[in-house]
């Protein structure tokens, strides 16, 4: 009885002391919050703003326009050309050319229709190759010169006649002493006469020199066989416009095409049938680099050719209204070498 006793009075005592805890605090939480309704809240600062003045800001340069992606290509025969550029502007060439097909469109493509041999490439017409001869040099005008002077020959050289001589009765005649001719006055100018001079040979006016005869070289070609679908009948063309990156790409497989026609011709015992792509990038010099083989299906001898073919070729620089439209300022160029079996 007594422990319960004690147990209740610890309980009442632990009670009694939790509750005077929290009057207390609820006392303390009172006169704080008071105090804080009687302090005047402080005003916050007006904000301040500060005018500047900011330089003109200079527009930024504007960016070379970028080079048309996927650009359909092919090189333009001269005889294909046209005076004015097609309303569609299909490929990118070294001239104008207007769409035209030897048959009716049996597809719907921008290609003509014409009959030929099936080969992978796209060649509009037949001929042999033929390497780049530049032809006889224009001969300079001869300048106009003085006529010679002509000179007596023997014949018309005339002998002198023989004085004869006087006889003795003659010679008295002379004995006399002759009158002497009075000599003039020293008052009297001498009179200085003329030296002839030579008469001057006209200058020739320079002539403008004559342009050099255009470069023979044309790439072996076989016709092959298409399904187009261009309507317009008359001899096989496509509807292309004479660019600055058509002219200069057929500049440059002109000039692998003579290097390799030229080694092939040479080592014949080499070649062989198949089919050799290399990668390369020309820079705004002419200088090749990056050059790699991206597809061999004959020799490593013939691939070799085609390596050669393109390392000893001069390259012509990018020319200036190109070079601002190539990214990085490089040319990239994929050149295709094939040889077939019945050429």
């Amino acid at each position: 009885m007594e422990r319960n006793r004690d147990r209740r009075k610890v309980w009442w005592a632990v009670l009694i002391s939790v509750a005077l805890h929290v009057l207390i605090g609820l006392a303390l939480a009172a006169i704080a919050g008071g105090a804080r309704e009687l302090t005047p809240a402080e005003e916050a600062p007006p904000v301040q703003l500060t005018m500047m003045d900011l330089p003109e800001e200079t527009p930024p340069p504007t960016p070379p326009p970028l080079a048309p992606k996927n650009t359909l290509t092919t090189t333009v025969d001269p005889a294909r050309k046209s005076a004015v550029a097609p309303n569609e502007k299909t490929f990118e060439a070294n001239e104008n050319s207007i769409a035209a097909a030897e048959k009716a469109a049996t597809e719907k493509n921008f290609l003509p229709g014409q009959d030929g041999k099936e080969r992978p490439f796209t060649n509009l017409e037949e001929h042999e190759q033929s390497f780049a001869q530049d032809g006889a040099a224009p001969q300079p005008t001869p300048a106009p010169t003085a006529p010679p002077k002509a000179s007596p020959t023997p014949e018309q050289t005339v002998a002198p006649t023989p004085t004869p001589e006087p006889e003795v009765d003659q010679l008295a005649l002379l004995t006399t002493t002759p009158t002497p001719i009075p000599s003039p006055p020293s008052t009297e100018e001498k009179t200085d006469v003329p030296t002839p001079t030579e008469t001057p040979t006209p200058t020739p006016e320079p002539q403008a020199t004559p342009p050099r005869p255009a470069s023979t070289y044309r790439d072996l070609q076989q016709k092959t066989i298409i399904r187009g679908g261009i309507n317009n009948r008359g001899r096989s063309a496509v509807n292309a416009v004479g660019t600055p990156l058509g002219r200069y790409k057929k500049q440059l497989e002109d000039a692998i095409g003579s290097r390799w026609y030229y080694f092939v011709n040479a080592r014949a015992d080499l070649a062989t049938i198949g089919t050799t792509a290399i990668s390369f990038e020309i820079g705004a010099d002419g200088s090749v680099s990056n050059m790699r083989v991206t597809e061999n299906t004959t020799t490593e001898a013939t691939a070799s050719i085609a390596l050669r073919s393109i390392q000893e070729t001069k390259f012509p620089p990018i020319p200036d209204d190109l070079l601002p439209t190539l990214p990085e300022g490089r040319f990239t160029m994929e050149e295709t070498f094939t040889i077939f079996a019945n050429r």
